[in-house]
């Protein structure tokens, strides 16, 4: 995607999780856009699924409990 045609109010997201900051992500952050990397947008997804496929669900704090700290 061209960031340079992205708005610096525009919240981008990736859903690549390695690594963390990427290219695109450290570009957009470079205009002044609001950036989520690639695990916070599976936290906030996994609920979701859980809830569609008719499994108990949780919510993203949770999981983030979940997952020792170097990990993500």
């Amino acid at each position: 995607a061209d960031v340079a045609r992205i708005g610096a109010r525009t919240w981008v997201s990736d859903v690549v999780l390695a690594p963390e900051m990427t290219p695109f992500l450290i570009a957009a952050e470079a205009r002044g856009c609001h950036v989520q990397i690639g695990a916070d947008m599976l936290f906030e997804q996994i609920p979701a699924y859980l809830e569609f496929f008719g499994f108990p669900s949780t919510t993203p704090e949770h999981l983030r409990q979940l997952v020792p700290d170097d990990s993500t």
